[in-house]
């Protein structure tokens, strides 16, 4: 005995499909949103990744030129230790050879030696960087050389005289030149160099002999 089964009318057929059709289609939109906003996320991750990535090779490029500079400037004064040109000197002239006594670490000898005037006296040089990196130096000789003054003082021109620890000193400049000079006893003694008057007068007051 077969049973009869009441036809569903076609608008009611019609109306479920388009139901179920609009459900699915939902749930695929909802998918595909989904997959969407994951890639964003995946972009955004990389991309901070990368940025990341950008600035520790940067920053290790910078600290590569960097660090060679950050080392410190080496110091390009060389000081010398003028002792055993002077103890020379002062055993090899009959003059009263000077040299600085007392000065701070900051004033460094440079240069120390005894050279021949052109008359073939012993020219004694001593010379130094100051505190504020200018140059000093004191020439001593017996010459008789008319030039030697002249040759020292770079031709400085008179201005004046200065008392520096009881001894009368001979100003002489140029626009680049300062220097004192004092004769005695046949021995002339040229300090000259770069430095301002104050500096100039703080290294002549520190000249002793012996």
């Amino acid at each position: 005995m077969s049973m009869h089964v009441p036809a569903v009318p076609a608008e009611v057929r019609v109306d479920t499909v388009a139901h179920n059709g609009v459900v699915d289609q939902s749930n695929e939109a909802e998918l595909v949103a989904a997959m969407r906003e994951e890639r964003s996320r995946k972009r955004l991750r990389q991309t901070v990744r990368d940025m990341l990535l950008s600035m520790l090779v940067v920053t290790g490029v910078v600290a590569l030129l960097v660090l060679p500079w950050n080392r410190g400037n080496p110091d390009p004064v060389r000081a010398i230790d003028p002792a055993p040109v002077v103890q020379g000197a002062r055993t090899a002239e009959t003059w009263p050879v000077l040299a600085p006594r007392g000065l701070s670490a900051q004033w460094r000898c440079t240069s120390a030696r005894i050279s021949t005037a052109s008359d073939g006296e012993d020219v004694v040089h001593l010379g130094y960087v100051t505190p504020s990196a200018a140059y000093i130096g004191v020439e001593q000789s017996a010459t008789r050389a008319v030039s030697f003054v002249h040759e020292q003082s770079l031709g400085g021109l008179h201005e004046g005289t200065v008392e520096i620890a009881g001894q009368t000193w001979t100003r002489l400049a140029t626009p680049d030149r300062r220097s004192l000079l004092r004769a005695e006893s046949g021995v002339t003694y040229v300090v000259t160099g770069s430095a301002a008057w104050p500096e100039i007068e703080a290294f002549t007051k520190a000249l002793v002999a012996g």
